[in-house]
């Protein structure tokens, strides 16, 4: 193998590494995303609990369509490969 083909493989393995770590970068970047989403509708779910034992009453379906958002936001997370 000559020199040239020594750095054509090189090249080739550095590009390969380059967008292997761009799209491992993205990935992590989306599961933050979706993670402070979730943390968000957790906390609004708090909130509504929290209305709800005080006598404050929510709109109907409110705690289902919450945990039904998170069980969605979740499934996202846990579709990013890791």
């Amino acid at each position: 193998m000559g020199f040239a083909d020594k750095a054509r493989e090189l090249a080739s393995k550095t590009a390969d590494a380059a967008q292997k770590g761009a799209k491992d970068a993205r990935d992590k970047g989306e599961r933050l995303m979706l993670q402070r989403k979730l943390n968000g509708v957790a906390e609004d779910l708090g909130h509504t609990v929290y209305r709800q034992h005080q006598g404050t009453e929510a709109p109907e379906g409110e705690v289902d369509r919450l945990v039904g958002e998170m069980n969605a936001l979740q499934a996202e997370i846990d579709a990013i490969p890791a």
